[in-house]
């Protein structure tokens, strides 16, 4: 597998768990089928043939070891630890470091020998997969990536029970497989036609199962198949069976990853749903606003009148100060309910519904800054220019008239004073009297008094304005928060379908060795007859 695909294969993964489209637990899968394979024990040039024994407990893998390795490496009886631990046999050349750098080492036991003709075979004897305690089927399932040829040894009276080799056959798709029926002495022909059909019924279409008699009196020994199961081990260590196995593991890597990221892009869904998610977030919203607006109206008198008293100093005060100023519980608990609605409208539509929680979440606690900041803006505005345009155009008008009216009526006045009393210096007159004083006086008082009731008049009332501000505030901080939620949606969509596309191009390798199929007319009858079938 190429690094470089790898990598932005698992980027690709990490962006999916920290975003929350997917659970952790739906990638374990994916993570387990990772790079992991028998070459890392070894070097992959010239490396051995990894052979493994997995079986239940009493089945005899350890003697069947003893008796392919040629010497007592594996404890039987009551002194076999294999239970707790994994005994490796391999030929004193062959180095360990990378061995014990991948297999738990705390648990892991080396014996090592001189054969040369056994160089090219490492064998593995495995904890009982049967066994009550879960950490000893964990420790065979992690060394099971490692593992070239797969040999599950069972015995005549334990043969039927196949939660074991059920257990491997789900992690096991990239192994040769092998079946042995140990301690054949107590066995019967037809048990092997029984234990060949029950694996042909779970997908094995012609499986290769082998007797074999490992007691240690040679002598009472019946005739088995060991013969052919060392000659089958001995064929894929000569003819490059070492070479197509592994490349079959690539392979089965690489189908297992396909199968992974279309089950993630299947997890992912549509981003085309989102639309369908806006159009009933702005039903949801219309709704929301309908249920508000009938109770807010007495609110917004309260506010109102609050804030032409000793509004002016809490409008410039801070933000804890304006946070219960400007609503209610009663409203903010209608508008989260709105937001709730949203997810579990995601929640019907199939979306994951993660990354939208984080979202909307995210945008809850700004809601009361929103509110407020329009709000604030609005009422500042209106007490600013309390009134309409005309109304403030008229109200300027008799302000002015009010100051003018009385000085025009004054110069009259006092124009008629001076000619009169000219009039009078030449005789021509009378002087004036009482009366005009009077009159005079009262032409100047209605100059001014008309002008002034009418500017009293025209004054705009400064609560009816800040309630008009606040009204204004709150109808732009509803479109706002309704604008906000969609763009949150719109983002998420865009962020979906980035992902999406992302995981399209992460298909298998086709280079010319990944198509390639297997040649040895032997192995491919072991691997691919169960393969097929998946």
């Amino acid at each position: 597998m190429d690094s470089t695909y790898s990598d932005a294969l698992q980027d690709w993964i990490r962006q999916l768990v920290d975003g929350g489209w997917v659970d952790p637990e739906q990638i374990r899968h994916l993570q387990s089928d990772d790079e992991a394979g028998p070459e890392d024990l070894f070097n992959a040039s010239g490396r051995p043939l990894i052979v493994a024994f997995f079986g239940g407990t009493g089945v005899g893998k350890s003697t069947l070891l003893n008796r392919l390795a040629g010497e007592k490496v594996a404890r039987t009886g009551i002194e076999r630890p294999t239970s707790r631990e994994i005994t490796v046999f391999l030929h004193r050349d062959l180095p360990t470091d990378q061995l014990q750098r991948h297999l738990p080492l705390e648990r892991l036991r080396i014996s090592r020998h001189g054969n040369d003709n056994r160089r090219q075979v490492v064998w593995i004897d495995m904890p009982d997969i049967d066994s009550i305690e879960e950490s000893n089927r964990q420790l065979a399932l992690q060394c099971l990536p490692y593992i070239d040829v797969l040999i599950y040894v069972v015995s005549p009276e334990r043969y039927r029970d196949d939660s074991g080799w059920q257990l491997l056959r789900q992690h096991g798709h990239r192994h040769a497989w092998l079946f042995v029926m140990n301690h054949w002495d107590q066995g019967h022909e037809s048990q092997i036609e029984d234990f060949t059909l029950q694996l042909r019924q779970a997908g094995f279409s012609n499986p290769i199962v082998l007797r074999c008699d490992s007691r240690e009196d040679l002598a009472s020994r019946l005739p088995d198949d060991f013969g052919k199961l060392e000659e089958i081990l001995t064929r894929l260590v000569r003819h490059g069976g070492i070479e197509q196995l592994q490349l079959h593991s690539l392979q089965q890597r690489e189908a297992a990853r396909r199968r992974h990221v279309e089950r993630l892009l299947q997890l992912l869904g549509q981003p085309e749903k989102v639309d369908e998610l806006k159009r009933n977030w702005r039903q949801i919203w219309q709704q929301t606003r309908k249920d508000l607006e009938p109770n807010l109206d007495w609110s917004i008198k309260v506010l109102a009148k609050e804030v032409t008293g000793k509004g002016q100093k809490r409008l410039q005060a801070g933000k804890d100060d304006e946070k219960h100023l400007l609503w209610d519980l009663w409203t903010r608990k209608h508008l989260t309910d709105a937001l709730d609605r949203l997810l579990l409208t995601a929640a019907d539509l199939g979306l994951a519904t993660e990354p939208v929680r984080r979202r909307i979440d995210s945008y809850r606690d700004r809601i009361d800054a929103v509110l407020n900041e329009q709000i604030r803006r609005n009422v500042s505005a209106a007490l600013a220019k309390p009134g309409s345009i005309w109304r403030r155009a008229l109200l300027w008008l008799t302000g002015v008239l009010r100051y003018l009216l009385p000085l025009v009526a004054s110069g009259w006045v006092g124009w008629q004073v001076t000619a009169r009393y000219y009039q009078g210096m030449q005789g021509s007159n009378d002087w004036l009297g009482v009366d005009f004083a009077v009159h005079s006086l009262l032409l100047i008082g209605l100059a001014w008094l008309i002008s002034h009731l009418l500017h009293r008049l025209l004054q705009p009332s400064l609560e009816k304005a800040a309630e008009r501000g606040i009204r204004q505030g709150m109808d732009q901080a509803f479109m706002k928060m309704a604008a906000d939620v969609e763009r949150l949606l719109t983002e998420l969509q865009q962020e979906w379908r980035h992902l999406q596309r992302q995981g399209e191009q992460f298909g298998p390798l086709t280079g010319k060795k990944a198509t390639e199929p297997i040649s040895d007319e032997l192995l491919d009858h072991m691997v691919f007859d169960f393969l097929l079938k998946r």
